[in-house]
């Protein structure tokens, strides 16, 4: 209870300490009635994992990325019926084969990391888009890095 009497809530997502599973919500997230994200409610929408960026021409995983993934695994072990394929993107620096082959390398990275933090790597999927679906302008540093990106995308 907090000061006035009142179920606390302490992330601020609308469902009390008590009864969240997810107590760690991100500010502004649209919660289900257990207090975790509707990442994954409706089928095939994707979602790109902001804060989960890769330098150039890596696929190595940096602190504010696992930050983003250890929410990431918090949703996924609530929906553990969802299939999600992991799309790994690059920028369009260097060749279409050296893109792709990157690109498979950072989707792996991440479902990797989601399947030695408890997510079922049975209920993923890794696949690499390369350059081909840039959400961003590739003439642009700022571009080029949101390019750099992972998405997960609901498959049933």
């Amino acid at each position: 209870m907090d000061a006035t009497g009142c179920p606390k809530d302490s992330d601020g997502d609308g469902v009390w300490d008590g009864i969240d599973r997810c107590p760690d919500t991100p500010a502004g997230a649209e919660v289900d009635e257990r207090g975790c994200p509707k990442l994954f409610e409706d089928e095939k929408k994707s979602l790109v994992l902001e804060g989960v960026n890769f330098e150039t021409n890596k696929a190595v995983l940096t602190s504010n990325s696992t930050t983003v993934l250890d929410r990431v695994v918090s949703s996924l072990k609530e929906w553990p019926e969802v299939r999600i394929e992991v799309g790994g993107h690059t920028d369009s620096s260097g060749a279409d084969s050296y893109n792709q082959t990157l690109s498979e390398a950072r989707a792996r990275a991440v479902l990797d990391y989601l399947v030695e933090h408890g997510v079922s790597a049975a209920s993923l999927s890794a696949k690499g888009y390369g350059e081909s679906n840039p959400i961003a302008d590739n003439g642009t540093r700022a571009g080029k890095a949101t390019n750099r990106r992972v998405e997960l995308t609901r498959q049933n």
